[in-house]
C-alpha cells in the first residue's frame, strides 16, 4: 500500500468515525479537508500505510453497523471498500 493516497471521501469517513482525535497526526496535518475536492494526502512509507489500512477497516466495519440509509454512510462506506480492494 505504500505510494497511495488519501482521498477526500476517505478522510471524511475516517473523521465521521474517529471524531474526537483519533486520527495520527500525520494524516490530520494536511490541515482542513471541508471539501469533497480537495486533493489527495499522500500516504508515504510501509508504517503509515499500514496504520492506514486499520483505520481504515475500523471506519469501514463501524459503518457496516449502520443499518440506516443515510446518503453520508453509503458514501463512506463506498470510500473505505475502496481503499481496502
Amino acid at each position: 500500500m505504500t505510494g497511495r493516497a488519501v482521498p477526500a471521501d476517505l478522510y471524511a469517513a475516517l473523521q465521521a468515525c474517529f471524531p474526537h482525535g483519533g486520527l495520527p497526526g500525520w494524516l490530520t496535518a494536511a490541515g482542513p479537508r471541508c471539501g469533497t475536492g480537495a486533493a489527495p494526502i499522500p500516504v508515504d512509507g510501509a508504517d503509515r500505510a499500514s496504520e492506514l489500512a486499520d483505520l481504515v477497516a475500523l471506519a469501514w466495519w463501524e459503518l457496516l453497523q449502520d443499518p440506516g440509509d443515510d446518503p453520508f454512510t453509503k458514501l463512506f462506506t463506498a470510500a473505505c471498500a475502496r481503499h481496502l480492494s
